[in-house]
C-alpha cells in the first residue's frame, strides 16, 4: 500500500457525528480550556467514565475556563451496516445525554471509528489535541485478558495525552 493510499485509508476510519462545530472552539488553549476526550462502548464502566468527565472536567468549567468534551467509540473494520448504526445510535443517545447534563455552551463532538479500538482511539487524541482521555476499564483477567487484551492498558501507554482509567 503507498503511502497515499494508507493517508486515504487512515482518513476513512471516522465519521464525525457532531455536524456543525466552530473551529475556534477547537484551538489548543490550555489556559482557556482543555480537550477532554471520552472513548465509549456499551460496558458500564465506560459509563462510569463518561459520568467522571462530565462531573469531574466538564461541569467544572465556566466562563474562564471552557472545557471541551469529545465523544467516540470504535467499530470493527468489518462491522455489519446494522451494527454501525446501532453504535452510530449509541454514540448520538450520549451526546444527546450529555447536552442534556452540560447544556448548550460546552463545544461537542463525537466520533464513530472503525478499526482496532488501540490505533483509531490513539490516532484521535493525538487529531483533536486531546488534554486527557477518559475510558473505562472492563477488568480483565487471566486467560481473557491475554486472548483479547486490554484496550485501556494499550491507551495509557501509547496515547499522545494522559489518560484516565475509571473503574
Amino acid at each position: 500500500m503507498t503511502q497515499g493510499e494508507q493517508n486515504k485509508h487512515k482518513e476513512d476510519t471516522s465519521e464525525e457525528l457532531t455536524g456543525y462545530f466552530n473551529a475556534d472552539d477547537w484551538k489548543k488553549d490550555v489556559i482557556g480550556g482543555r480537550i477532554i476526550c471520552v472513548g465509549l462502548d456499551s460496558s458500564s464502566e465506560s459509563q462510569a467514565a463518561f459520568f467522571w468527565a462530565i462531573n469531574n472536567f466538564i461541569k467544572t468549567s465556566n466562563d474562564t475556563i471552557k472545557n471541551k468534551l469529545v465523544l467516540m467509540t470504535c467499530i470493527p473494520e468489518n462491522c455489519s451496516e446494522g451494527n454501525r448504526l446501532r453504535l452510530q445510535n449509541f454514540l448520538k443517545t450520549n451526546m444527546e445525554k450529555a447536552r442534556t447534563l452540560i447544556g448548550d455552551k460546552v463545544p461537542l463532538r463525537a466520533f464513530l471509528l472503525r478499526g482496532d479500538p488501540r490505533d483509531e482511539i490513539c490516532s484521535m487524541v493525538e487529531k483533536v489535541n486531546a488534554d486527557i482521555l477518559v475510558i473505562g476499564t472492563r477488568g480483565l483477567t487471566g486467560v481473557r485478558r491475554a486472548m483479547m487484551g486490554s484496550v485501556s492498558e494499550y491507551l495509557s501507554k501509547h496515547s499522545h495525552c494522559p489518560c484516565l482509567i475509571v473503574r
